[in-house]
């Protein structure tokens, strides 16, 4: 099998997040909810742009390296505590199955806070599209915190 990857770089990610920013501004988020490990560096630079000192993280696995796996583990809590508006934010939104057991788990213990969620690239067959998107994934992305920071014997 064939995979098909497309290189995200720094410098395009430093052109996207002001696209993401505006987008998202308009939802007035409180906190930040990175999915890690993936929507750690974006939720990072969100919170800079958005000016939101209130990042948190919570763990979901869905993949192992490039394999999807069948069940979906979250491992974590987040302290909510203080939220009313919450912005979920991911690299990229593939089948959606991340989202559709993350969010419904989050509304459950935390049914007055008003939770959206924000990819860089999204798959247009994804179960759950996100509130805030700038790209459409066709290809695998390769992104450059996944890549960039690797021993140079594991490229």
């Amino acid at each position: 099998m064939i995979v098909v990857m497309i290189y995200y770089k720094y410098n395009d990610f430093k052109a996207d997040i002001p696209k993401l920013r505006e987008q998202c501004e308009p939802f007035n988020a409180d906190t930040i909810i990175a999915v890690a490990r993936g929507g750690m560096t974006l939720a990072h630079a969100l919170s800079e742009a958005l000016h939101i000192r209130n990042v948190q993280s919570i763990r979901v696995e869905s993949y192992d390296d490039e394999h999807q796996r069948e069940e979906i583990a979250i491992r974590g809590s987040c302290d909510l505590s203080v939220s009313k508006r919450v912005l979920i934010v991911d690299d990229i939104v593939d089948s959606g199955r991340t989202l559709t057991t993350l969010i419904p788990l989050l509304k459950k213990d935390h049914p007055d806070i008003e939770f959206r969620s924000a990819a860089l690239f999204t798959k247009s067959t994804a179960l759950l599209q996100p509130d805030y998107s700038l790209h459409e994934a066709a290809e695998w992305i390769d992104f450059f915190w996944g890549r960039d920071f690797l021993k140079p014997d594991l490229l």
